[in-house]
């Protein structure tokens, strides 16, 4: 398939939502030690530091398996993209 490709900023567009996916996960680990950790000495209560600790990384987990789905979906739309114009083109002899 000698395709040529297009569609460059959607593709720089999907890998940066995957990276930012990765970094949102990442930041939300860092948050659950750092709300264990921090939660005693900002003298906050058991409770709310647990919480945090608990919620943090699920939200952290959600937005990120979110971002990541949109970058692979718009990967997959270029590639059908793709794919769709080698199938309409002429056979290059």
């Amino acid at each position: 398939m000698n395709v040529p490709r297009k569609y460059g900023l959607v593709r720089a567009i999907a890998v940066l939502l995957k990276l930012l996916a990765v970094l949102v996960l990442i930041l939300g680990i860092v948050g659950l030690v750092a709300s264990l950790n921090f939660g005693s000495q900002l003298a906050l209560p058991q409770w709310i530091s647990v919480s945090g600790a608990v919620a943090l990384p699920l939200i952290a987990l959600l937005t990120a398996m979110q971002l990541y789905a949109f970058g692979s979906i718009l990967s997959l739309l270029v590639k059908l993209e793709e794919n769709t114009r080698a199938m309409v083109q002429p056979p290059v002899e």
